[in-house]
């Protein structure tokens, strides 16, 4: 019975109730007296009951319009507070935005520095800051945002380039010295590698950058935890492939090694993801904003 009455039709039956008049309903819902006339009748119709009594000069309400006078009127009201609210919502700068990452220092020194300046500029805003290591969806698990690392391919989203991620390979010296360095790409194959979410790694030659190699690396650990790669590295367990901003201190203190000079790593993009949704809160406009502006 619901899925047939059309709440413009219970709208306007209430609007004529309220001022007793189709000519006055019609004039506060914008469409013609006969419009209304015709809402009020399908209504009637429907619901198999009659709801007013009319007569050239006034309308008179019978006891099933009554009835459904007063609880529609409530209803509408309600209804239209509820919509007042969300629209408040949408439009004001407050509420939660669930904002996933990768974490290490991806998370830690590029992200968290631009949440903290957010949060200071819109201290109604609360966030909550996910460093969870798989792959989230943002449907399923219920994130407005995130940031991912390689190539997207899903077109449920729009993805916008925040940063590209430079990356070397690393060992300590003292593996190196214990089992030498690998010349080639190729040569990682015979040494202990410490892999994270990826175990295809990409090089391109540095005197011919169209010259591109990929290998699959055996792992003697893996982990998805840049800093236990790091660490397993200075622990000279292995070498390691890592995004240079997660051992640069490291490199620059001699406690890693570049290694594979005339081989560059294939760098990674780092993206900004979020729904495709028309509409969104501006709270998650306006993060969308500052961390676009942020990393660029």
């Amino acid at each position: 019975m619901l899925d047939s009455l059309p709440l413009a039709d219970i709208r306007a039956f209430v609007v004529t109730a309220d001022h007793g008049s189709f000519t006055q309903a019609a004039e506060q819902l914008g469409v013609s007296r006969s419009q209304v006339s015709k809402q009020v009748s399908a209504l009637e119709q429907a619901l198999g009951v009659t709801l007013m009594q009319r007569s050239t000069r006034s309308l008179r309400l019978t006891e099933s319009g009554h009835l459904l006078h007063q609880q529609c009127r409530s209803a509408l009201g309600d209804m239209a507070q509820i919509v007042t609210l969300v629209r408040e919502e949408r439009d004001v700068m407050r509420g939660r935005i669930r904002l996933n990452s990768v974490g290490g220092p991806i998370g830690e020194r590029l992200l968290a520095p631009a949440v903290h300046a957010f949060m200071q500029a819109w201290p109604d805003i609360e966030v909550e800051l996910d460093f969870s290591s798989h792959r989230v969806n943002l449907i399923r698990d219920d994130f407005d945002i995130a940031l991912r690392m390689g190539a997207l391919e899903d077109a449920d989203f729009i993805a916008r380039p925040l940063a590209t991620l430079s990356y070397v390979v690393v060992a300590s010296p003292d593996y190196l010295s214990r089992h030498g360095s690998p010349e080639t790409p190729g040569g990682l194959l015979a040494h202990r590698c410490l892999v994270g979410s990826v175990a295809r790694w990409s090089f391109r030659a540095r005197q011919n950058p169209q010259s591109e190699t990929q290998v699959d690396i055996s792992a003697q650990l893996q982990c998805r935890n840049g800093h236990v790669l790091v660490s397993g590295a200075l622990a000279g367990n292995g070498i390691i492939r890592v995004p240079r901003l997660y051992c640069d201190d490291a490199i620059e203190s001699g406690e890693l090694k570049e290694i594979l000079q005339d081989w560059q790593p294939a760098d990674v993009p780092l993206s900004l993801i979020y729904h495709r949704e028309r509409h969104r809160p501006l709270r998650t406009v306006r993060l969308i904003e500052h961390l676009l502006d942020w990393f660029t």
